[in-house]
């Protein structure tokens, strides 16, 4: 699996309006899906110190309830990203706590998060390394979400649109069986509760899975 250091790591040069752009044009679908994902979990489980792995420029961090939460820790490698999240909900700045990092150079003591969200991170990490980080984090009676786009020989790991940037991410991906992946995450004390699959226009699946 490819570690990519910051100065290669694909994910430092694709412009967040690339990002968007990509995520949002109709072939690819992901922004609204991604919203929707986080959109559910915040309403079922609804956190009071909650982590957001590869949180891009704050999609769906619009549905917390800064009210009731405590802390909300953002953690993105990319620093254009971190900055407009940070301006799009500036008015939250007292909760929301922004680290510009891999998530494997990040430390937290143990227990500090009732929830971890990871949309599409583990495509470019590797799991059974960042899967024992993320459960020490974890407080006993927390939960996990996550987020991964499932493997499809008939589909290109990256849709193509005008954004080519986004290109950049194909020789650095790699997508994992929910089941090897679920198997990874028991070996580190994470079972999976529920999942389920979903289909996009664009025909990629991708799987979802609340992990405690």
């Amino acid at each position: 699996m490819h570690s990519p250091d910051k100065e290669t790591n694909p994910w430092l040069l694709i412009p967040a309006a690339d990002y968007e752009r990509h995520m949002t044009d109709p072939e690819v679908g992901q922004h609204d899906f991604l919203n929707d994902v986080i959109k559910d979990v915040l309403k079922r489980h609804p956190p009071k110190k909650m982590l957001v792995a590869g949180c891009a420029t704050g999609n769906g961090f619009e549905h917390i309830d800064y009210n009731a939460v405590e802390r909300v820790v953002a953690i993105d490698i990319n620093p254009e990203y971190i900055e407009i999240l940070r301006r799009r909900f500036v008015e939250h700045l007292d909760k929301i706590e922004t680290i510009c990092s891999d998530i494997n150079k990040c430390g937290f003591p143990g227990a500090a998060f009732d929830l971890i969200h990871c949309a599409l991170i583990f495509e470019y990490l590797d799991p059974e390394k960042t899967l024992g980080r993320l459960r020490r984090w974890l407080a006993r009676d927390g939960w996990m979400s996550v987020v991964l786009q499932m493997p499809d020989p008939a589909s290109p790991l990256v849709t193509d649109t005008a954004y080519k940037s986004l290109r950049r991410l194909e020789g650095f991906m790699r997508l994992l069986d929910p089941e090897d992946f679920n198997t990874i995450a028991a070996v580190n004390g994470l079972n999976i509760q529920e999942s389920r699959t979903c289909q996009l226009p664009s025909g990629k699946k991708f799987y979802t899975g609340l992990y405690s």
